[in-house]
């Protein structure tokens, strides 16, 4: 007489391979994100070169200086208005950091059409006065910030909008701001963005 015997995993084989399927996850997971955050790090340099190119055209038509809007931080319906007759700056997720998360930062039909951008733009003639700004931005930058295309090709135009104690939309970096500066160059700030800031 013949036994059949059955193969069948043990609970602890199980538990085993549950383990370690679990620590491959867990060792993928960040890897996958930071990929993907890498990947939007480039979209969000290239909207910001786009929005840079487009305000310098402006500028060549008026007397070399770039749209001035009213403040640096949101509402920017001044700046989407001056952009918006071109094929890129039709397309309304130009405006926005595909990392952000914010809700008032991030690319919404709604945030679009109340002029809220996830950006920050630097030539602006009103003082900054949103409480949630940096105290930077409060007291430090010098206002009226007009730029013209002729400036030192060091100062910003663009970056990722940053708030005190907040965190950036690149999260997988410490304090990761993009910003674009005069002469059409892209950077990242890993540490605290006013410290690179001109």
């Amino acid at each position: 007489m013949t036994r059949r015997l059955h193969a069948a995993f043990s609970m602890v084989e199980l538990l085993v391979v549950i383990g370690i399927i679990s620590i491959l996850a867990a060792l993928i997971i960040p890897v996958l994100g930071r990929a993907k955050d890498q990947s939007n790090v480039i979209v969000c340099r290239s909207n910001q070169r786009n929005l840079l190119m487009k305000c310098l055209l402006y500028a060549h038509d008026h007397d070399h200086l770039l749209p001035v809007d009213r403040q640096l931080h949101n509402p920017h319906g001044g700046l989407i208005e001056k952009l918006s007759d071109d094929v890129v700056t039709s397309d309304s997720k130009v405006y926005y950091c595909p990392s952000e998360r914010s809700d008032g930062l991030k690319h919404t039909d709604e945030n679009f059409d109340n002029g809220d951008i996830g950006y920050f733009y630097y030539c602006f003639s009103g003082r900054p006065n949103e409480p949630a700004l940096s105290s930077f931005y409060l007291k430090n930058l010098p206002w009226p910030r007009l730029l013209k295309d002729t400036d030192h090709g060091r100062k910003w135009v663009f970056s990722d909008s940053w708030f005190s104690g907040m965190p950036t939309a690149h999260r997988w970096y410490k304090k990761g701001v993009n910003y674009v500066t005069l002469d059409g160059s892209a950077h990242m700030v890993n540490e605290s963005p006013r410290t690179e800031f001109k």
